[in-house]
């Protein structure tokens, strides 16, 4: 259960009140004037935190591709393959072309 202090707690007792987190495992939530303000966790917690968040990230990021390929599927059900790659590869040639032209890539001669 995590531990709750004041803000002038834990700057009196910061050693004490980091060195409980590290060896306890739990949080120690900081508060400024009755509210909360802050959480000062382990590393081993934080390094979790930090995976799960990448983690929903990355489902979300391919939650929201899929969606994306339901919805061009669908709008382009009138496409035969071959008109969808040829489609494909004029988008990608106009993109390099414009990317060129911003300066943002450039190709070296051989």
């Amino acid at each position: 259960m995590a531990k709750v202090i004041s803000a002038t707690e834990a700057k009196v007792r910061w050693g004490k009140v980091m060195d409980w987190v590290a060896d306890e495992g739990e949080e120690v939530i900081i508060e400024t004037r009755g509210r909360p303000r802050a959480v000062l966790l382990s590393y081993e917690a934080y390094r979790e935190f930090r995976r799960l968040r990448e983690e929903a990230h990355r489902r979300e990021a391919l939650r929201r591709l899929e969606a994306l390929a339901r919805e061009v599927k669908e709008r382009n059900r009138d496409l035969s393959a071959e008109e969808a790659e040829a489609l494909a590869d004029r988008f990608v040639r106009e993109v390099i072309e414009e990317m060129v032209a911003e300066g943002k890539i450039a190709f070296q001669e051989e």
